[in-house]
């Protein structure tokens, strides 16, 4: 059976994990808070796109600790139990919220209006399997964030197949920074030699390479931190690392280099970051607040979308003329919306899909034990 690590408890990338789902939502409403935010601040709020490269790289981080011994000791054969975690985890709410975007575009039919483009019918079973981002779609359609669900789930299944082949990540105290800076350069020069200034141009063609690379990242920064967390002097290595990275990065920004250069470069260092801040007595965002965000941060993520396309068509009638309270109100709706669906759909359907998934794998491998041939 996979090995599952619980004993360490991280509750900063929990924290972190809210903060990004939250940057993604306000980056997707940002043009509705021109009316009463500086030029300044919708530019920041702008840049909320980044989040998702941090959830690669806590991606790549959380599975490798959740579930690397078993893949370093049993290879392709702890698989099987892992994807039925992954596909409980993901699929579950994305079915729930894409079926109810169906739903939508098919009452704008009956009604007579056109849904637009970005309900393309014929991606739908590219949706539906999560597969619309590994270059299938032309373009992104549907629940637009759910392209990063679907590049994981890719990175998920590339986990599974190659089992214990990432645990042989570079994980030394040179190996490691020299694994993630390479990697970085490698991306961000494939991202310029084909036009592409910004780590977020081209999702559909872009996106999966942008995952893969960040979440391998966040598989070696596991195994790196884990060992130097265990030695006289891994603190210190460790926040020489982080500054090490967060200054490359800031050179390579200033020095006018690709931009996607610098940004997994960054991440990696928040996410050391986050790691260090858990370790702390009093670890940060530990709090209610932080912890309840980052619990609901898949509901976040892939509901606000939605939620934001009937908020407009209900409430809304001009962007420029949006108020704050209108603003509040509707972060206010996400949140209780995704807390009603991590609790009431996505925790029980967690549970009876793994149920039904192990069941199945007992007794596949019961039914193996019984033919194969004894002697």
């Amino acid at each position: 059976m996979i090995a599952e690590r619980k004993a360490v408890m991280l509750p900063t990338l929990t924290g972190l994990r809210g903060i990004a789902a939250l940057a993604v939502l306000f980056y997707h409403i940002r043009l509705a808070m021109t009316g009463f935010l500086p030029e300044a601040a919708i530019a920041l709020l702008a840049h909320g796109y980044l989040a998702v490269d941090l959830f690669f790289v806590l991606s790549g981080f959380v599975l490798w600790w959740n579930y690397g011994a078993g893949f370093a000791a049993e290879g392709h054969r702890a698989a099987p139990r892992f994807l039925v975690r992954r596909i409980a985890r993901i699929f579950p709410l994305h079915l729930a919220i894409l079926s109810a975007m169906l739903a939508f575009a098919a009452a704008l039919i009956v009604s007579g209006r056109d849904p637009g483009a970005q309900y393309d019918f014929a991606m739908l079973p590219a949706h539906y399997l999560l597969v619309q981002n590994w270059g299938v779609a032309g373009e992104l359609g549907w629940n637009i964030p759910a392209w990063s669900i679907s590049t994981e789930w890719a990175a998920y299944l590339l986990l599974a197949a190659t089992g214990g082949l990432f645990a042989r990540l570079p994980a030394g105290r040179i190996a490691f920074p020299a694994f993630v800076v390479i990697v970085a350069l490698a991306l961000g020069g494939w991202f310029a030699a084909t036009g592409r200034a910004s780590i977020g141009a081209d999702i559909a063609a872009t996106g999966l390479l942008r995952c893969l690379a960040e979440f391998a990242m966040g598989i070696a920064l596991c195994r790196w931190w884990s060992g130097e967390r265990e030695r006289a002097d891994g603190a210190r290595v460790i926040y020489a690392i982080a500054g090490g990275f967060a200054l490359l990065a800031a050179a390579l920004l200033v020095a006018g280099l690709p931009q996607p250069m610098a940004i997994p470069i960054i991440m990696v260092a928040v996410v050391i970051g986050g790691l260090q801040a858990s370790m702390a007595a009093r670890p940060a965002l530990s709090g209610r607040v932080a912890q309840w965000l980052g619990d609901i941060s898949y509901a976040v993520y892939l509901s606000h979308f939605f939620l934001w396309i009937l908020f407009k068509l209900l409430f809304i009638d001009d962007l420029a003329a949006v108020s704050p309270a209108t603003i509040a109100a509707f972060v206010a709706l996400t949140l209780a919306v995704s807390h009603g669906l991590h609790i009431g759909l996505e925790i029980p359907a967690r549970r009876i899909v793994q149920r039904g998934g192990d069941a199945l794998l007992a007794a596949l491998a019961l039914k193996y034990r019984t033919r194969r041939p004894q002697g």
